[in-house]
């Protein structure tokens, strides 16, 4: 119906925000920092309201983790005290305060890779990898030998060789956010965390390389089935989706069973079986799956975000009569 997209890029969050409300954007995708102004409590901000914008907010079909190099010395492993360590360093994550403070409310706790609207996801559905236990994390690692032993305050690894969890990170000030959450959790653990920051798509090399120890990302479903999600710890899948290099015979033999059945109970028993050996063995820690909020102009119309993929150009209008005069 348009004869002509017009996309800007704007990288920085401040001006983008200002850009749409000096009515030179059409639609926004509301940066984190501005969610608070845009929508109090998931409700549209008045002073936007009377300016006839609307609001539209959506479950993203995504999943944010982070996950762990199961071939790295120190995160990997399927022995016991390797698990330990890993399920210690999820207990020890608090999700909640990511979701207040740095994603503004913008998130929903997530409990196994199942992303919202894919087909399998349970709202209700709970496991332990969404837990938050301090007390619970400092306990598993004190039974499987991650203790000071030099007193110095941080804990080393069962056998004493010097313990530094190495996170992959990027330099912007959105990501200094959370790594300054991730790093007051591993703190309150006596873990020592270094941050190695760097440029997306060079870290992008080098975790499916399986040179990156632990890395925060985000995958987003591409269409509603669940199989798509399961290939982040599918084995033949290391170096490719499945970054955590994660091998395992029953989770891969639930993978191909699963692949060859149609949605409906049975599927569903292989992927609860699959997702309680994810979280048994926590190869990655899932964080949230995100909210996305978009404004638009009173003068876009038909515009509804796609579940799936980016594409809606063909299905939205715009109406000059309501458009401000100077453009």
């Amino acid at each position: 119906m348009v004869d002509r997209v017009e996309i800007s890029i704007i990288e920085v969050s401040q001006p983008r925000w200002l850009a749409f409300l000096s009515e030179r954007f059409d639609l926004l995708a509301v940066p984190l920092e501005y969610a608070s102004l845009a929508a109090p409590n998931g409700v549209i901000a008045p002073n936007l309201a009377r300016r006839g914008i609307r609001l539209q907010r959506v479950a993203a079909a995504d999943r944010t983790l982070f996950y762990f190099n199961m071939e790295d010395p120190i995160v990997g492993g399927y022995a016991p005290q390797n698990v330990a360590l890993r399920r210690a360093i999820s207990l020890g994550t608090d999700v909640w305060r990511e979701i207040n403070n740095v994603r503004r409310g913008q998130a929903i706790p997530a409990q196994t890779l199942v992303a919202p609207n894919t087909w399998g996801y349970d709202a209700a559905y709970k496991t332990e990898n969404s837990d938050y236990d301090v007390g619970r994390a400092k306990a598993l690692l004190d039974l499987y030998g991650y203790v000071d032993r030099d007193g110095d305050g941080w804990r080393e690894m069962p056998d004493g060789a010097p313990l530094t969890l190495e996170y992959a990170t990027q330099p912007d000030a959105l990501s200094r956010q959370f790594d300054e959450i991730w790093k007051r959790n591993m703190d309150a653990l006596s873990l020592r965390l270094k941050i190695l920051k760097g440029q997306w798509p060079e870290q992008l090399k080098m975790a499916r390389a399986g040179q990156i120890m632990i890395w925060q990302v985000g995958f987003t479903a591409t269409n509603p089935d669940v199989q798509d999600g399961l290939v982040l710890l599918y084995g033949p899948a290391a170096g490719g989706q499945n970054f955590s290099r994660f091998k395992n015979a029953q989770f891969d033999d639930l993978f191909r069973r699963m692949q060859v059945l149609p949605d409906g109970p049975e599927r569903l028993v292989l992927l609860h079986e699959a997702m309680k050996i994810a979280i048994a063995y926590a190869p990655q820690k899932y964080n949230v799956h995100r909210v996305v909020t978009d404004l638009t102009q009173p003068w876009l119309m038909g515009y509804r975000r796609p579940l799936f993929g980016y594409q809606f150009w063909q299905y939205v209008d715009v109406d000059p009569a309501r458009q401000p005069k100077a453009r």
